[in-house]
């Protein structure tokens, strides 16, 4: 039981930092004509957060409970940091390739 409890925690975490990200790519890409999404990424990150803290206290108690949830939030966001910086560096490798192709054309 405890570790289905840790695995929808897992879920859940996961669920959260997809939210949050997607509230900040959102934001930052289309700033002021996605303000009601963002504000439903925003409230489901806030309550997949919640709804994750709740499944790792009841399976390891508060304190315990707390420090796992710590964890599964900071490796679940430094995974998709590492993942954005990966697909970022590969658009800009495929975007220099691609114009250096369309440089070296002949007039």
């Amino acid at each position: 039981m405890i570790i289905l409890l840790i695995m929808a925690g897992l879920i859940f975490c996961g669920a959260s930092v997809y939210c949050f990200y997607k509230a900040n790519y959102c934001a930052c890409t289309q700033a002021g004509q996605c303000d009601n999404p963002v504000n439903h990424y925003w409230l489901g990150a806030m309550v997949n957060a919640l709804v994750s803290l709740t499944f790792c206290c009841f399976a390891l108690h508060v304190e315990l409970g707390t420090l796992l949830w710590l964890t599964l939030m900071a490796s679940c966001f430094l995974g998709a940091y590492i993942s954005a910086r990966h697909a970022k560096v590969k658009r800009c490798k495929n975007a220099s390739s691609t114009n250096a192709l369309l440089t070296n054309e002949p007039n």
